[in-house]
């Protein structure tokens, strides 16, 4: 029998995420092991020092059509597929993939657990540098994609109600290899929305894309459906943080 545990939306039988228990690492050993990967170069330093002093939750100036979007949304309809489900536990995510790994198809999985339990690896996030079918026809960010160029994965997620992340950090060294940029669409406001950074509720402003340290430790769920983000992973070089510094909006 096809339940939401085992299957998605279309009837497609669910690739479930890698448990968390598998996933637990021991950072220490990494570094042993490998002391280049781990040991911050003086970019890495520039760059999180520079960020540091921009803070966690900074609004960037671009601007974007609500009627756009909403007609991007129904370009793209048709790809979105559940986001990095687990086993037994009912989270209403659906994503579209923008960039992936080369030959990756909208609908590809977007998730690193997912992903990573797929290939039997985790790629870095700088891979997953092809535009997919989905990218073209996000109309209303290719002016961000654009400004930046180069961009790492990336993907549209949409929370409905009960939708949720748990408390987590992304990447959480400063040798982490991209910057995340998060925009918030369709119905994503403050009223719907809770978004949590290091201990804090963030203010969402809708058709705003922000700069997010989510290096830090954060969470976020969604009260009602159609809760939109494109979350986007820019390669963190100096250049880029100089490009961040210049739009920021209001300062």
């Amino acid at each position: 029998m096809k339940n939401s545990y085992t299957h998605d939306n279309n009837g497609n039988e669910l690739y479930h995420a890698i448990d968390d228990k598998v996933r637990k690492v021991n950072y220490a050993d990494l570094y042993e092991e490998t002391p280049e990967e781990w040991t911050p170069s003086s970019e890495d330093i520039s760059c999180e020092l520079q960020l540091l002093g921009l803070g966690d939750w900074e609004p960037l100036n671009f601007n974007f059509s609500e009627k756009e979007w909403e007609d991007n949304q129904k370009s793209i309809e048709h790809f979105y597929t559940t986001f990095q489900p687990r086993e037994g536990i009912l989270n209403d995510r659906q994503s579209v993939l923008l960039y992936g790994l080369e030959g990756d198809h909208p609908s590809r999985p977007t998730g690193l657990d997912q992903i990573r339990r797929e290939l039997g690896y985790m790629p870095l996030e700088e891979e997953f540098k092809y535009p997919t079918e989905a990218q073209k026809l996000l109309t209303s960010y290719h002016d961000v994609f654009d400004y930046f160029g180069d961009m790492g994965r990336s993907f549209v997620i949409k929370l409905n109600a009960g939708g949720f992340y748990p408390y987590h950090r992304d990447f959480p060294f400063i040798t982490r290899n991209t910057i995340r940029l998060i925009g918030f669409h369709g119905k994503s406001s403050q009223d719907q929305l809770e978004w949590e950074v290091a201990g804090q509720r963030q203010p969402i402003i809708p058709n705003t894309l922000y700069y997010v340290n989510t290096m830090k430790r954060h969470r976020l769920s969604s009260w009602k459906h159609n809760s939109d983000m494109v979350v986007l992973n820019v390669p963190k070089t100096w250049k880029n943080v100089l490009k961040i510094m210049s739009v920021l909006n209001g300062g």
